[in-house]
């Protein structure tokens, strides 16, 4: 099914999952779909992996963890979700030097906890895993302390040629 784009979030410096800056990271540009779910785009490399040309479990956990605590800020810019409990599932390997998408969305929201589920696929929009998790929410500027993280390192990084629409298995 076809999804638009409807906002590209912002990356962070050092973050593994999206920092732009992370040698080691995964360099994940993050979208907001007319749907309400949240799309992250990313290929691993040789340093993610675990078995020959497989990408490591717990990078597969990083990624879908950020991205369903992410999905909070579709609702408020100021709130990040903070991991309380993850529940991933492998169900087939992951590709390494493929692009793949990451997909979340909230599905219970209260006051203080957000629950989320998510899924990976590849290419083909195979699903490889899925995950669902629950998310205490706390300030950004509590979490970032006073540190002048959001002026200086939380960006918004142009595409080349930023996509209109994306096509996901479900």
């Amino acid at each position: 099914m076809i999804y638009k784009v409807t906002r590209k979030q912002n990356n962070s410096d050092m973050c593994f999952v999206c920092g732009m800056n992370n040698d080691a990271g995964l360099h994940t540009n993050f979208y907001e779909l007319e749907d309400h779910t949240i799309l992250g785009i990313f290929k691993g490399s040789d340093i993610h992996q675990s078995y020959p040309s497989r990408m490591h479990g717990g990078i597969i956990t990083a990624l879908l963890d950020e991205t369903i605590g992410r999905a909070i800020q579709m609702i408020d810019m100021s709130v990040w979700g903070v991991t309380v409990d993850l529940n991933i599932r492998f169900l087939k390997p992951v590709p390494l030097d493929q692009e793949l998408k990451a997909v979340g969305k909230i599905t219970s929201n209260r006051r203080m906890i957000f629950e989320g589920e998510g899924y990976l696929c590849d290419e083909q929009n195979e699903i490889l895993a899925t995950c669902t998790g629950k998310y205490m929410k706390q300030s950004v500027a509590k979490i970032v302390g006073g540190d002048n993280f959001i002026e200086e390192k939380w960006i918004y990084v142009e595409d080349d040629q930023p996509p209109l629409s994306f096509d996901l298995p479900r």
